[in-house]
């Protein structure tokens, strides 16, 4: 197994006479009406012995979810068990208990097949077992649970009976790197993303004018790389996935000397790398600007290329109006003309990109078909997935309710994080109904 060495990021720190603001303005098969697979006629070529495969545009429909969950765990009033602050991730262990990470309470819930309420691990807190900032919790093919908590960069694991066995600290790579958890990839190995926030000497030391500072921050952190690396789960960095662009920033600056205030802000329709990790180990990889993923074995090897012969939509005036309306999360007020204006005026001065991103997330069935899903404004009903098979073929879309984040598909289910409009999150279940023609013509 490869080891790399990766440049030395560090976190971007409160530092004397400066301030650092932060601103984030089943396996189905597409099927004829015979029952038989239909080729998307997808061109694979050989490049060094790593697999393109090319799929032309395709009208295809892979499957529909059904309209109403067959699971449905959380509530708005109800035992503590049973309300939700802020579900980080929810997912099935192989007797199809539901393991849920709510990164509000610092809680991870067990729930059985049926939904009834098992056990609670951890808490809120620094000491062993517990979480400042709860990103997840997985099960490993042998039942232990497999939690990680990215302000502390540690790994705590329970036993199946909610024991805990062992916590280690996520090192490297260099100093106080900047990880960002995603998931299990396998049993024994933890897939996360480094960014590289570099800082200039000067800012560290916090003696620079607001000149020097805009000079050294020139560079837009979105032209830096980001890494895809897993840990093993004694926190050490086994190697790098891919690397891959970060998304585009920009940097303005307040004030000067010790009142100076520096803001970074991610440029409004910018593509953020995105990956995902299945049971087995393997890792899918998204820079997000095309719609463009690459596999990777659960060894780390690049085993192929996958694409879609299409272009991200131009994006337009309607889009960024359209971006400002539908900002606001559910249960917030929303902005009143004046502000929409503003919003809007301030974000044409920033460099958007002339295309909207690609695929924004992707998930890996247990049954190996990768779900990509298409960037989408808020505001619309549905969301489309891209489904390919494990072999890189193009399936079909899948239409999401765009209130459903999906965690795990198997056996033809969705296991999703639903949010309703008060903002009050449930884990639930959908079925998925396939399609007797992959030719339906556009999406239901």
């Amino acid at each position: 197994m490869r080891r790399e060495r990766l440049p030395r990021p560090r976190r971007l720190a409160h530092t004397t006479g400066a301030a650092w603001v932060f601103g984030v303005l089943l396996p189905l098969a597409a099927c004829g009406d015979s029952g038989e697979t239909l080729s998307t006629q997808a061109q694979v070529a050989d490049s060094a012995g790593i697999a393109i495969v090319t799929n032309p545009p395709s009208d295809a429909v892979h499957a529909t979810v059904a309209p109403e969950p067959i699971l449905s765990i959380g509530a708005v009033e109800g035992p503590d068990e049973e309300l939700f602050g802020r579900i980080a991730s929810a997912t099935r262990d192989g007797a199809g208990n539901f393991i849920v990470a709510d990164g509000q309470s610092g809680e991870i819930r067990v729930f059985d097949a049926g939904g009834t309420y098992l056990r609670t691990l951890g808490n809120s807190g620094e000491g062993p077992g517990e979480f400042r900032a709860l990103a997840g919790a997985w099960p490993t093919a042998e039942g232990v649970i497999v939690a990680v908590d990215r302000r502390l960069d540690r790994i705590t694991q329970f036993g199946p009976e909610g024991q805990l066995l062992a916590t280690a600290t996520l090192r490297g790579p260099g100093e106080q790197p900047l990880i960002t958890p995603i998931r299990l990839a396998g049993s024994g190995a933890l897939l996360s993303r480094v960014q590289s926030l570099n800082v200039p000497t000067t800012v560290v030391q916090g003696t620079f004018s607001l000149e020097d500072a805009l000079e050294g921050l020139a560079n837009p952190l979105g032209n830096r790389p980001e890494f895809l690396v897993r840990h093993d789960l004694a926190g050490a960095l086994i190697d790098t996935v891919a690397t891959v662009p970060g998304q585009a920033t920009q940097i303005s600056a307040q004030d000067r000397g010790a009142n100076m205030s520096i803001m970074m802000i991610q440029v409004p329709f910018s593509a953020a790398p995105v990956a995902a990790a299945s049971t087995t180990g393997r890792v899918a990889v998204t820079a997000g600007r095309s719609y463009e993923f690459s596999l990777h074995s659960p060894g780390g090897t690049l085993e192929r290329i996958v694409r879609l012969a299409e272009e991200p939509p131009v994006r337009t005036d309607a889009h960024v109006e359209a971006w400002v309306r539908g900002g606001s999360a559910p249960g917030r007020e929303a902005l009143d003309e004046t502000q929409v204006e503003a919003t809007i005026r301030r974000y044409e001065e920033m460099p958007m990109p002339e295309r909207l991103p690609a695929w924004n997330s992707l998930v890996i069935a247990d049954g190996g078909e990768i779900w990509a899903r298409r960037f989408a404004i808020r505001g619309g009903e549905t969301v489309p997935r891209d489904v390919f098979g494990a072999d890189g073929n193009y399936l079909g879309q899948v239409a999401v309710p765009a209130n459903l984040r999906i965690q795990h598909i198997a056996e033809g289910r969705l296991t999703v994080v639903s949010t309703d409009d008060l903002g009050v999150e449930r884990v639930e279940v959908y079925e998925l109904q396939p399609m007797t023609s992959a030719r339906s013509g556009g999406m239901p």
